[in-house]
């Protein structure tokens, strides 16, 4: 239970796209203490990656994290579907690496607003990623350890 509880409070620190995501995996979790420890770990790797000194080096971080997961959900794909999301997952990615880039050429008052949109589309793509990591736990598959 107190392993939940902290994955819960993790997450509560990302905002409104991935509290809830993960809190309604949390009886999945609290059944399968291997799937929480990976959902921890994912979550530690993206609050750690976040703590970086500049904003768009933690955003490229965290873009990181969940492009590992990406392929660590490639790499296991036993199904065409699974394939397609994991690539899509990729591509998002790397769409998210070039938003990054492109946040210098703009003023400073442009670049925080960059930011924020990014920030809350590495949410939603970890809420994605996280969604298949439960789904596919309940069909008794996995993604490797992170």
């Amino acid at each position: 239970m107190g392993k939940v509880t902290t994955i819960l409070k993790t997450a509560a620190k990302f905002g409104p796209v991935v509290y809830p995501v993960v809190k309604k995996g949390a009886a999945m979790l609290r059944e399968n203490p291997e799937l929480a420890r990976q959902a921890q770990r994912i979550l530690d790797s993206l609050t750690k990656a976040r703590a970086s000194r500049s904003r768009p080096e933690g955003l490229r971080r965290s873009v990181d994290v969940l492009r590992g997961q990406a392929q660590r959900a490639l790499a296991t794909a036993s199904s065409p579907e699974e394939v397609t999301r994991a690539e899509g997952w990729l591509a998002q990615a790397d769409k998210l690496d070039g938003a990054i880039q492109l946040m210098a050429l703009h003023d400073r008052k442009g670049q925080t607003t960059d930011a924020a949109a990014i920030e809350a589309r590495v949410e939603e793509l970890f809420a994605q990623i996280f969604t298949a990591l439960v789904e596919q736990d309940g069909d008794q598959r996995r993604l490797p350890p992170a």
